[in-house]
C-alpha cells in the first residue's frame, strides 16, 4: 500500500507522470521519495517514464536542473529541497562542474541577467525563499527599499555619511526601510571579524 498523500499531490503526481516525468523527477518536484512516487506510478496504473537512449539525451539546462531542486510552495514562494554548504548554508547545486547558489539562479530565471552583488528575498519568508519572482540583487534590492523609505517618510537627504562616504555610492536600506551606508557596514563587519 503506498504512502496516504494529499489529494491535490496525487493529481499533480499524476499530471507529472502523464508529462513524461520518471519517478525521480516526480519525487524531486513533490518532495516525496522516489519509492511513494514509484508505488503511486503502480496504483495510478501509469506506465513508466520512456527511457531514451545515452545518446538522445540532452544535458538539462540551467533552469532544468535548478528547478529540479526547488519546490513550489504557498504564496509563490520556491523552498530549496537541494544541497546546502556546510560552513554557510548557502543553497547550491552543481551543473556542468560548476557551483552555482540557488538564488542566484532563480535571479538569472526571473530576470533573464546574472545578478550584480548579493542576491536575496524580498518577501516574507526571506530566511527561505528561492523564487524567481520574490529574489533581488543589490541594484534591485536598493531601489525597492528606497521606495519603501520614501512612502515611510524615512528616506535620507545627507548627501555622505558621518565618516565622508558619499551617499549616493554608499546609501543601502534595511528591509524596514531604515538608511544605512554600506561602506561604514563592510568596516564594522571586517573589525568584527578580526575581533
Amino acid at each position: 500500500m503506498p504512502q496516504a498523500l494529499a489529494t491535490e499531490t496525487v493529481d499533480r503526481l499524476a499530471e507529472l507522470f502523464h508529462q513524461g516525468a520518471t519517478n525521480a523527477a516526480a519525487a524531486r518536484a513533490l518532495g516525496i521519495s522516489k519509492t511513494t512516487a514509484g508505488d503511486w506510478r503502480r496504483r495510478l496504473d501509469i506506465a513508466p517514464a520512456p527511457q531514451q537512449p545515452a545518446a538522445n539525451r540532452s544535458p538539462l539546462t540551467l533552469e532544468q536542473k535548478w528547478a529540479q531542486h526547488a519546490r513550489p510552495v504557498k504564496s509563490g514562494h520556491f523552498q530549496w529541497i537541494g544541497r546546502h554548504r556546510a560552513d554557510t548554508g548557502t543553497r547550491v547545486f552543481t551543473h556542468h562542474a560548476r557551483e552555482y547558489t540557488a538564488r542566484a539562479t532563480a535571479f538569472i530565471i526571473g530576470n533573464g541577467r546574472p545578478p550584480r552583488g548579493k542576491v536575496t528575498a524580498e518577501c516574507d519568508a526571506p530566511e527561505w525563499c528561492v523564487s524567481p519572482a520574490h529574489v533581488e540583487d543589490t541594484p534591485g534590492r536598493t531601489r525597492l527599499r528606497e521606495a519603501l523609505a520614501i512612502v515611510q517618510g524615512t528616506a535620507s537627504t545627507l548627501t555622505e555619511c558621518t565618516r565622508g562616504h558619499a551617499a549616493a555610492d554608499h546609501r543601502r536600506y534595511d528591509r524596514d526601510g531604515r538608511p544605512y551606508c554600506g561602506a561604514c557596514h563592510v568596516i564594522t563587519d571586517a573589525r568584527k571579524a578580526a575581533a
